[in-house]
């Protein structure tokens, strides 16, 4: 089941469960994400992470306590605070709004947040969903499924978990893999940086360029990482605060100058990267002409900036390979709709991935409901031989107790063979 609440969040008592699959319904979901909040209102909906772990960890296991949670992952992101839970209880009425405002008391004035609440198969769902990135502010961005197995094992390393959410996350996370692969879902890069790094170093004839940054907000920085990642190691930092170059350059391992200074620039370059909240263009054909300095080659110009931070005649009257932001733009859309296609196969195998999981779900039930009986029949055992018949038994010759009890033994080995074998046949039906 999914519901989407809104605070105060009133609803109803559930559907009773019958059977093994509706006993299912001990898996629940809460979910807050960009699709409800702006990203920057997330953090309200955040567990406060101290320095000291343990403490964090203790107020994960008082929200267990508080709820009559017995496990509980907890993942937070960029873009989402999610919670994976297993309780056995029916959640009731105010549920969402109550268990997210003991994590904010600030909460209680907040009447219109949504929340997403799965349970039972949809819960499983949407974190296989999740996990394959279906759900996620960017189609098929792998990097969630990575975020989603390291929530995973810190919350199985502060005790929070059992075996409902072993169970799960032990499908769930190699069903999101096979997605990735089965499916073209994350093969189109769609984010503006990653195609203009692709595009970049496409047109790069080695890795030695020499490429100047224009600005060091989070754009540059994003283009930054690509670039080294791929092997690009020679670069210098020009902003219009200093000090905001030198922190970017130090991990750049580079110089760093003043915008100002650019005019003076005399080295040799191959590429510029730009992007600035100027709205004004920074290089104009007078400066791009004098930081040429004679040089008759052709540059890359890398502009991401909107507006554009390369005047129009720049492009038009030098020897420039020009990417700019418009023309990413286009691709992103067309990659975006190559990998919607894609979605509509990766929610089928979902599906697929769910029955599967519905199998698994009802053998370890019925092996976890039967792990008692052998237990159970030899207590019987020492009850029958001790209390109900210990007179009769006593009356008996040794030989005869002796043929007894191996006789008992026998029947109580045989008895838990027959339960265990009839649960697996019961697996095959799905009962």
């Amino acid at each position: 089941m999914q519901y989407n609440f809104i605070f105060p969040a009133l609803y109803g008592k559930f559907a009773p469960s019958t059977g093994l699959l509706n006993r299912m319904n001990q898996y629940k979901v809460l979910s807050v994400s960009h699709k409800q909040v702006q990203v920057s209102e997330l953090e309200k909906f955040i567990v406060p992470f101290g320095k000291d772990t343990a403490q964090y960890g203790s107020t994960l296991q008082a929200l267990k306590e508080t709820f009559h949670i017995q496990e509980l992952m907890y993942l937070n992101t960029c873009n989402r605070v999610n919670f994976f839970i297993s309780a056995k209880d029916t959640f009731h009425e105010n549920f969402p709004a109550q268990f997210f405002k003991t994590i904010n008391p600030k909460l209680e004035a907040c009447n219109t947040i949504a929340v997403d609440y799965f349970e039972g198969t949809d819960a499983v769902r949407h974190m296989c969903e999740l996990g394959s990135s279906l759900d996620s502010m960017v189609l098929g961005e792998r990097e969630i499924l990575r975020q989603l197995r390291v929530a995973y094992e810190e919350s199985q390393q502060m005790g929070l978990t059992g075996d409902d959410l072993r169970l799960a996350m032990k499908f769930i996370i190699p069903a999101a893999k096979r997605i990735y692969t089965e499916t073209k879902i994350a093969e189109k890069p769609v984010s503006i940086v990653s195609l203009a790094a692709h595009k970049l170093d496409a047109a790069c004839k080695n890795k030695n360029v020499h490429i100047l940054f224009i600005g060091s907000g989070e754009t540059n920085k994003n283009m930054a990482a690509h670039l080294m990642d791929s092997g690009y190691k020679n670069f210098t930092v020009f902003n219009r605060t200093i000090e905001h170059a030198k922190t970017f350059a130090s991990k750049l391992n580079c110089e760093a100058y003043p915008l100002s200074e650019l005019k003076n620039y005399k080295k040799h370059f191959d590429v510029i990267i730009t992007c600035t909240a100027s709205t004004e263009p920074h290089i104009t054909t007078e400066l791009y002409e004098t930081i040429l300095n004679g040089d008759k080659t052709e540059k890359i110009i890398v502009d991401l900036a909107v507006p554009y931070n390369t005047e129009k005649n720049v492009v038009d009257n030098f020897k420039v390979k020009y990417i700019d932001v418009g023309s990413l733009k286009t691709i992103a859309q067309k990659n975006i709709a190559a990998r919607k296609e894609e979605k509509v196969k990766a929610k089928k195998l979902v599906n697929e991935f769910i029955k599967e999981f519905e199998s698994i779900y009802i053998q370890r039930s019925i092996e976890k409901a039967h792990e008692r009986i052998p237990a159970l029949i030899h207590n019987i055992h020492i009850k029958a031989t001790e209390e109900v018949f210990a007179k009769e038994i006593d009356a008996m010759d040794d030989e005869s107790k002796e043929t007894l009890f191996k006789v008992m033994e026998y029947l109580e080995k045989k008895y838990v063979a027959l339960t265990i074998a009839s649960a697996k046949e019961s697996v095959k039906y799905k009962i």
